[in-house]
């Protein structure tokens, strides 16, 4: 009985250290940002009409989360509050639909700064897709700004500014200086 109670107890020691290996935090060397605006008010997207509201800020944190994921280690967002960070990046999405031609026209403008605030650069990624207005709606748009941050993500990686930047030290609470950013106007509609 003593044998089988000892088993048990490494079989679950050895469970808890996988798990908090699994688990190890990696620092974060981008934070990015999303104003809340674009999470809170809805933009509408006209085709003659019908209308499709949506937020931006959702979709666009899974674009960016994916790709800037995917091409460099250490990626959050400055919701879950990184403790340090080497690079600050500000994403601003915009949206548009030609219905003439029909196509989805993204843009997705990302200012970055070094964790204590200077400004280093400014990038723009655009794409678009001929796509119908209402079929699978969601899916054209999140392609739409996966393909923009790709575009965003290339210009970083070919920016020695940028890549100097992310070899740099950290700062601790990178996110704190988001409350210097200008707010932008509301937006209504596409491209205001």
């Amino acid at each position: 009985m003593l044998n089988f109670k000892l088993f048990i107890s490494a079989i679950v020691l050895i469970s808890i250290r996988n798990i908090a290996i699994a688990h190890e935090i990696t620092p974060t060397n981008i934070a990015v940002y999303i104003q809340a605006q674009e999470y809170n008010h809805q933009i509408r997207l006209s085709h003659y009409s019908q209308d499709y509201w949506y937020s931006q800020g959702p979709m666009l944190e899974m674009a960016a989360a994916e790709v800037l994921g995917a091409n460099y280690a250490g990626v959050d967002m400055c919701d879950a509050q990184p403790k340090e960070a080497k690079v600050i990046v500000w994403l601003r999405p915009r949206m548009f639909y030609n219905p003439q031609m029909q196509t989805f026209y993204g843009k997705v403008i990302a200012v970055a700064y070094t964790a204590d605030g200077k400004p280093l650069a400014s990038y723009v990624g655009e794409t678009s897709k001929r796509a119908f207005f209402d079929v699978k709606t969601e899916l054209s748009l999140n392609e739409v700004y996966h393909g923009a941050m790709k575009v965003v993500s290339a210009q970083m990686k070919a920016d020695a500014k940028f890549q100097d930047a992310l070899k740099a030290l950290s700062f601790s609470s990178p996110c704190a200086m988001v409350s210097l950013l200008p707010e932008p106007k509301i937006q209504f509609m596409s491209f205001q």
